[in-house]
């Protein structure tokens, strides 16, 4: 093993580990993954079988813990970027589907100074912008349809084309063909019984002056977040960009076994049918709704895998190609931005020589987190999937969305350096491996802990200092 590498903030010169990386997949975990290996010394390729990167999609958050990579990148100016196209919630309001108000909870942890709450297609392109800055080898409509190993390679094919390297990052989503080269079997996602309604648009007339949208509160420049609880259903609906536009989502039973597509069209009249009897309100802001802009998409699921790393351990499987997230963990893009940031690390640490150890070193450190992560969601939707009535009436607080200190105020960049020596030694000899990225014994996993906004505190200290110097 090689030594203490570049640290959190630092990066290696441009190419001077020789390591050559091939990433497969150009989402948030693909993107950050490019960018971290860039700024650990990695030489990067990158294929993504859409013809552009962004895509479609309604709102992502990314928690504190994924947004720390961000906020390094560039001395500050992607994290500025961001901070410009962000929605700016502070409270998630929980109610019935009468409209009840059940719960009101911070959104510490997604809300400006500590994440990034932002429309998916947003927010990548900030993240793309920097990867095409950096000069990064970019290949789009490039589907990836073949893998290969051997002890000294890795590598794809790509439209009748053989591309080799060190080590290949798989990160194209819960759809990789990635995951069977890994398992050595077909591996298909399993349905999760739930399909969900998304929109997002812009109202017309405004959403201040549009009746159907009047009673939502607008607390001065903050947006706001409601979500509805329902019998087997349950909605969120939001404003967006400082009140200037709207989102909303509807988890509902999969009842068509639809498709698994960004862009199914949904029913305005099915959606509709979902929500009778609830508060009307909810039902006029869906009427208005452009047609073009409402999307009914599969919910997909996986268990948790065996391995994320091949028999040879030169692929390497993160975010949703490893570890499929439901929508109510918020921890999908934030997950795979961690992997991201640890390959990038551990491939700096171990080496040229020793590229194997740091593939199986990243799982040796991240899977047990992840997979309680996994399960936290799942718990989560069935709370407002299957909510139990009497026991909400006694604490209303377990239908809050789960905020602990040990998922959201992690830095994977320090744990990764921090940990190396130890988890690749634990790979090296077979031993036991005790994470210290999860929760602690005794420790509920849910317990809403978090209160160190790191992100609001750096720019406090950077404006600090700036004043100091003028």
């Amino acid at each position: 093993m090689r030594g203490i590498g570049s640290g959190p903030d630092g990066t290696a010169p441009k190419g001077s580990s020789g390591i050559r990386v091939i990433i497969v997949g150009c989402g948030c975990g693909g993107i950050a993954a490019a960018i971290e290996c860039y700024r650990k010394g990695h030489d990067v390729v990158v294929f993504e079988k859409n013809e552009e990167v962004g895509g479609l999609g309604d709102t992502l958050g990314i928690s504190q813990n994924g947004a720390l990579p961000i906020y390094r990148w560039d001395n500050g100016k992607v994290h500025e970027k961001a901070s410009r196209i962000v929605c700016n919630y502070t409270k998630h309001n929980i109610h019935n589907s009468k409209g009840e108000l059940l719960l009101s909870h911070p959104m510490k942890g997604y809300s400006d100074g500590s994440g990034y709450t932002a429309r998916r297609g947003d927010i990548m392109l900030v993240m793309f912008d920097y990867l095409k800055k950096l000069g990064i080898e970019v290949h789009t409509n490039a589907d990836v349809k073949e893998y290969f190993e051997t002890e000294d390679s890795a590598g794809v094919f790509v439209n009748g084309q053989r591309w080799v390297a060190d080590a290949v990052i798989c990160a194209d989503g819960v759809r990789s063909k990635g995951r069977e080269f890994v398992l050595g079997h077909p591996d298909l996602p399993r349905s999760s019984g739930y399909a969900i309604y998304r929109a997002w648009f812009t109202p017309e007339p405004s959403l201040r002056e549009n009746p159907a949208t009047a009673w939502m509160p607008r607390p001065s420049d903050e947006d706001t977040v409601m979500n509805f609880i329902g019998p087997n259903a349950h909605t969120l609906i939001a404003t967006v960009k400082h009140n200037t536009g709207i989102t909303w989502a509807l988890t509902h039973e999969d009842t068509y076994d639809i498709e698994e597509s960004w862009v199914q069209p949904g029913s305005l009249d099915d959606v509709l049918k979902v929500v009778e009897g609830w508060d009307p309100r909810i039902a006029e802001v869906y009427k208005i709704t452009p047609k073009d802009q409402l999307f009914d998409h599969k919910l997909l699921y996986r268990d948790p895998l065996p391995t994320w790393t091949s028999p040879k351990g030169r692929v390497l499987l993160i975010g949703d190609a490893a570890h499929s997230y439901v929508p109510t963990s918020g921890q999908g893009a934030t997950q795979a931005i961690e992997d991201a940031a640890t390959v990038a690390i551990t491939l700096e640490l171990a080496g040229k020589a020793q590229v194997p150890l740091a593939l199986r070193t990243v799982e040796k450190m991240r899977y047990e987190r992840a997979s309680i992560a996994q399960k936290m969601g799942i718990e989560t939707r069935e709370q407002w999937l299957n909510t139990n009535w009497d026991e909400v009436k006694k604490n209303p607080q377990i239908l809050a969305q789960p905020r602990p200190a040990w998922i959201f105020g992690h830095d994977p960049q320090e744990y990764a350096y921090e940990e190396f020596e130890a988890a690749a030694n634990a790979v090296l000899s077979g031993g036991q491996y005790q994470p210290r990225n999860i929760p602690g014994d005794n420790i509920n996993h849910r317990f809403s802990d978090f209160d160190d906004e790191r992100i609001a505190e750096l720019e406090r200290d950077k404006a600090q200092k700036a004043r100091s110097t003028m």
